[in-house]
């Protein structure tokens, strides 16, 4: 009798052993980096690269995988988001030697611009590109459809898609006013 409850007590540690190692292992081998539903791609020159978003498409990023921005009222290339707004809105920032000479399936051209402050910032197309500090990360573009105000200028934001365009937004994002 004392035999089985030994054999007994060992099959319940050899079972927790197991469940614990199974555990571990899944653990080790579960990656939820796109559990967003957006998959990051390569690029050649690590500044610039792509993400394809679920049910959104292809739109351009930082190094780090944070989607890029474009606003209606810098088409023309004038910086101005400034003072506070670049708090919400980051430049790019870049120094001549690090613009991208292209990346791959992005039509269009990438180039530097000179901010107010003397500071460089990447465009593309001539338009200045930005991150948005509301974003939570990698695959995420809560700036595309924004509307804001800085020092009275209203701005509309968008996130730039891998043909260099700002996709439609019918939602009309949110918004504040600074």
């Amino acid at each position: 009798m004392n035999t089985s409850l030994h054999t007994g007590s060992r099959r319940l540690r050899l079972i927790g052993v197991a469940a614990a190692a199974l555990l571990a292992l899944s653990a080790c081998g579960s990656d939820d980096s796109s559990s967003d539903g957006a998959e990051a791609q390569t690029t050649t020159d690590g500044i610039v690269g792509t993400r394809e978003i679920s049910d959104f498409g292809t739109v351009l990023t930082d190094a780090d995988g944070n989607t890029l921005y474009t606003t209606d009222a810098e088409a023309d290339g004038t910086i101005l988001c400034v003072d506070g707004c670049e708090d919400f809105w980051p430049p790019v920032a870049m120094t001549g030697s690090e613009v991208p000479s292209g990346v791959e399936g992005v039509d269009g051209e990438f180039g530097v611009i000179a901010r107010p402050d003397g500071s460089d910032q990447l465009t593309l197309d001539g338009k200045p590109l930005y991150t948005f500090s509301e974003d939570s990360g990698p695959g995420s573009f809560t700036g595309d459809g924004f509307e804001d105000d800085f020092q009275g200028t209203h701005f509309v934001w968008h996130a730039v898609t891998t043909d260099g365009s700002a996709p439609s937004s019918d939602d009309g994002g949110g918004g504040y006013d600074y």
